[in-house]
């Protein structure tokens, strides 16, 4: 993929997604994500990042965290809950009365 006019990779949320899930390092570390991303293939992205320092911070704390929250196949489900949906159990109602 070659980028053009200097435009951020198409799937940037997406290999930050592959990096925290990979369990290799937090996503505020950047010098780790950038390693993380050549590592698993991911150069283009990893170059992007290393030329836009300044962004990096809004970039994983605002845009991330937003994508998390309509990307993300987990969902607002606990792991409690995933298991009863793979399971075929059902999990109590909390009931506070």
């Amino acid at each position: 993929m070659t980028l053009i006019e200097d435009e951020r990779p198409h799937n940037l949320m997406e290999t930050f997604f592959e990096v925290r899930n990979s369990g290799r390092c937090n996503t505020l570390e950047r010098s780790c994500v950038i390693d993380t991303l050549k590592s698993i293939g991911q150069v283009e992205a990893a170059n992007w990042l290393e030329q836009h320092q300044e962004s990096y911070d809004k970039l994983v704390k605002q845009e991330f965290s937003q994508w998390l929250d309509s990307n993300s196949p987990y969902g607002g489900e606990s792991i409690a809950q995933m298991a009863a949906q793979t399971t075929g159990l059902t999990m109590p109602e909390d009931s506070f009365s």
